[in-house]
């Protein structure tokens, strides 16, 4: 993981042909289709961040800005809690020391308001974007060096639908028109697309999925 934004935004104008003097495309649509695609690529393969201690705010805590998905929540350190799921005709009442947490709203709540270490809280999170198209040419990519292939293949996708777009918006091209239809750049986006969401499944792979809660093992 030691791809700079400056080298992969170098390797996506070779890889869109837009490597010229005067690019066809903008930095701005570059960088904008790729913190769309690094959002897309963190549903599939997100980032574990590990017991990150959270921040009171009102009454619960604030969850951490690139936050995509709790994976358990200790407090105190080494102390795991449950989350709370909505049963119906089951009351959930504050007790002395947390046993249950749920999320809701950007935050983080407990059974407790009596909190003396924690909660820390570890998640998947979103990959770090780029905060703009002239950020610092040093940002480094949290993304894998072998998968920046796949937020390429994302973006050459949407540059071909945003030229279909415009294509389309010709009289040749008009649906209904009675003259052309078949805008020949529509299968090509889709291919692009298609592309990338079999890599993706090539990547995840199966798995089982688990329907029933393990019980505890004496």
């Amino acid at each position: 993981m030691s791809t700079t934004w400056a080298q992969f935004l170098k390797d996506l104008r070779e890889d869109l042909q837009d490597s010229g003097s005067s690019p066809r495309w903008t930095s701005y649509l570059l960088w904008l289709y790729t913190k769309d695609a690094i959002n897309d690529y963190s549903l599939w393969f997100p980032r574990r961040i590990d017991s990150v201690e959270l921040v009171a705010s009102g009454t619960g805590y604030a969850l951490p800005d690139d936050f995509s998905t709790d994976i358990y929540v200790e407090s105190p350190k080494d102390t795991f809690l449950e989350r709370r799921l909505p049963t119906t005709g089951r009351r959930f009442l504050a007790q002395s020391s947390p046993y249950f947490y749920y999320l809701d709203g950007g935050k983080l709540y407990l059974n407790s308001t009596t909190v003396t270490d924690g909660p820390y809280l570890t998640y998947y999170a979103i990959h770090d974007v780029p905060t703009s198209e002239k950020t610092t040419p040093t940002f480094t990519f949290t993304i894998p060096d072998s998968d920046l292939e796949l937020i390429r293949l994302y973006v050459r996708a949407q540059v071909h639908t945003q030229m279909r777009s415009k294509q389309a918006r010709l009289d040749r091209f008009e649906p209904g028109s009675g003259r052309r239809d078949d805008n020949p750049l529509h299968p090509e986006a889709n291919t692009l697309l298609d592309e990338y969401y079999n890599k993706v499944s090539l990547r995840v792979g199966g798995g089982a999925v688990r329907l029933h809660r393990t019980g505890r093992i004496a």
